[in-house]
């Protein structure tokens, strides 16, 4: 996009503006300022301790402005906001008379990180604690490239940009949505009429991003021709790339107000801004209130929804700790793999707008012309603090069949939160039976890849789907034997790592659609009390059956025993989780219904029993003993 002369202001917040000494003030050490003088490039600001302290009495006004410089540049700064909780800060401004400029430090006094950048000079000063020789527990200031701070003024960027308009402007396919999205979430789904400057996809998280539309909306109406739909596909597009991390992507300045009272290291903004222009946004500014600037862009070849949501999800990216994702072709903007129609969000994202199941993913860099292997995820969760949602199904959950054996989308659907997790849902054939079962990714602009496996009540697999260059998994006409069932879904990967994607950001919101015939809702674990024994236990030949033992403390042992004189009645534990002849605590599987097993050193936790009729029984007696 091309660069824009006079860039806002990017800190919005209004505050009381106080001129700002070079940083460290009177209170700096002698030997802090002989170091500046030795180095013209480096310079020594005393420790963190100290610089907080300063830029605190100043903004308070009880102390006085003290111009510092590094080379010919002042560094002096006016502060707007000052932050400060359970030692770690967040300070925000500008240079001093010169708005033009954006000034944030955040973290702690051992580990202090921010930038001063002058956009009319394109000139940026990096301040980090401990990043020169000598300088251990010491916050020093060094000149860095602008494009360091602003990533996107990268001269490459502008020609990949020409380059992907002649590509895209002739075929752009915006994301469909699946028709089983239907608001299993606040973001899921088409436009419904919705308040778009109320919208909030975790309502009541600390954790907060604020779009800040004002300058392009005239009350709740959007300017220049934008519909109310595309708007909130521009929300909705930045909302699920972020799904994954308990962070409410929102519209509404007051949640993003009282967010920001509460803790600011746990908010960032983004304005969008009336005309034309190449967006940016400075880097690592999640946790102060220096903004991003997102230009509305109609040239762009995209419908606003589509394309103001992909490049608000990449400038969000920045502000979150985010480099560009680069190599081949692309150079600085990696182009993605057609074959595969992937690429990371952090890349070319117009290269991939005429793919019809285009996949826009976080990344590390796997790929094989890969020039950064930063882990997305971490530097989200681990750097800037921001946890992921809870897993919403832990321990599986029943297959919910309506009449009919009806499986709708609205009683079976969960989300994969990340690489890690799988989701299962446990369903039984009383007879033979037949399964026809779509997954599909259910968010707009979706990263989840479906992976789809059919277990049987042994673990083994009967069947599986992923989809080639689809994102969905589908099960047509599967015949299934009576016996109990597993649908484990999780996140799916295409090619290699080096030439296709891997699971890593295979993560979002799904649902199940379809039927089953000869199917019989699952049951609930039947519930175990410590050492009351449950007698006259029986089942037919293949079949589980499945109890549950909560443990509200850790324990020293739990025992499970299983008493009988007929048939073989095999014996599984496992934490949390339905276990499986492949997967548990432990077992004990013998040729009779006396069966034993235990758990040493249990923690608080629900366990569940599963009670496999190797042979059929009847009349068998089950325990569960905690040993505190």
């Amino acid at each position: 996009m091309p660069a824009h002369k006079n860039p806002l202001k990017l800190a919005l917040l209004p505050a009381a503006v106080l001129a700002l000494s070079s940083l460290a003030s009177l209170s700096l050490p002698a030997a802090a300022q002989d170091a500046s003088r030795e180095s013209a490039m480096v310079l020594n600001l005393g420790s963190g301790e100290q610089l907080i302290d300063a830029l605190r009495q100043q903004h308070r006004g009880s102390s006085s402005p003290f111009f510092r410089t590094l080379g010919s540049e002042s560094l002096a700064v006016q502060i707007q906001d000052f932050f400060d909780k359970n030692g770690l800060v967040s300070i925000s401004g500008h240079a001093l008379g010169n708005s033009n400029s954006v000034f944030f430090l955040k973290g702690s006094a051992k580990s202090l990180g921010g930038y001063l950048a002058l956009h009319d000079k394109r000139k940026a000063f990096e301040f980090s604690t401990g990043a020169v020789d000598g300088a251990k527990g010491q916050v020093t200031v060094r000149e860095v490239p602008y494009t360091k701070v602003f990533p996107d003024f990268e001269e490459e960027f502008q020609r990949d940009y020409d380059r992907a308009q002649g590509i895209t402007a002739l075929a752009v396919a915006a994301p469909v949505y699946s028709p089983m999205a239907l608001r299993q979430a606040p973001h899921i789904g088409p436009y419904a009429n919705q308040d778009v400057t109320k919208l909030e996809s975790k309502p009541g998280s600390p954790w907060v991003f604020y779009l800040n539309t004002t300058a392009v909306m005239s009350g709740s109406t959007p300017l220049n021709g934008v519909s109310k739909e595309q708007m909130y596909r521009a929300w909705q597009s930045v909302a699920d790339q972020y799904s994954m991390l308990n962070m409410n992507v929102t519209t509404n300045r007051a949640v993003y107000d009282a967010a920001r009272t509460a803790n600011t290291l746990r908010t960032g903004i983004i304005n969008f801004v009336n005309q034309d222009g190449r967006s940016f946004a400075p880097l690592r500014s999640f946790g102060t209130t220096s903004a991003g600037t997102l230009y509305r862009n109609p040239s762009a070849g995209f419908d606003y929804g589509y394309g103001i949501g992909m490049t608000g999800a990449h400038e969000v990216g920045h502000q979150m700790g985010m480099s560009h994702d680069g190599g081949g072709s692309g150079g600085e903007y990696y182009e993605g793999i057609a074959a595969y129609q992937w690429g990371p969000i952090m890349g070319n994202y117009w290269m991939g707008g005429s793919w019809a199941n285009q996949l826009f993913t976080w990344s590390r860099g796997e790929y094989s012309t890969a020039n950064n292997q930063e882990d997305d995820f971490r530097i989200m969760t681990v750097n800037e603090s921001v946890p992921y949602v809870a897993d919403d199904n832990a321990s599986g959950k029943p297959l919910q069949l309506r009449a009919g054996g009806e499986i709708n989308p609205l009683d079976n659907w969960g989300q994969i939160e990340r690489n890690t997790d799988s989701d299962v849902f446990s369903f039984n054939v009383a007879t033979a039976g037949t399964l026809n079962l779509r997954v599909d990714p259910i968010e707009y602009l979706r990263m989840l890849d479906v992976d789809a496996v059919i277990l049987n009540g042994s673990g083994q697999q009967v069947a599986r789907s992923n989809l080639s260059v689809n994102r969905s998994a589908e099960f047509k006409n599967l015949a299934l034997a009576a016996g109990s069932y597993q649908i484990k879904i999780q996140g799916g990967a295409e090619g290699t790592p080096q030439n296709g994607f891997s699971n890593y950001s295979s993560v979002g919101y799904y649902a199940l659609k379809g039927s089953l015939t000869g199917g019989v809702p699952d049951t609930p674990p039947t519930p175990l009390s410590s050492g009351v024994p449950l007698a006259n236990q029986s089942a037919a030949t293949g079949s589980w059956t499945y109890y549950a033992i909560t443990l509200p403390s850790a324990a020293s042992k739990l025992t499970v025993t299983l008493q009988g004189v007929n048939g073989d009645a095999d014996l599984f534990v496992q934490k949390t989780a339905k276990p499986s002849t492949s997967s548990y605590a432990c077992k004990s599987d013998g040729s009779t219904s006396n069966e034993s097993c235990a758990i040493t050193a249990p923690t608080a936790a629900t366990y569940i029993v599963g009670v496999q009729a190797y042979a059929a029984y009847s009349g068998v007696t089950v325990t569960a003993t905690v040993t505190p």
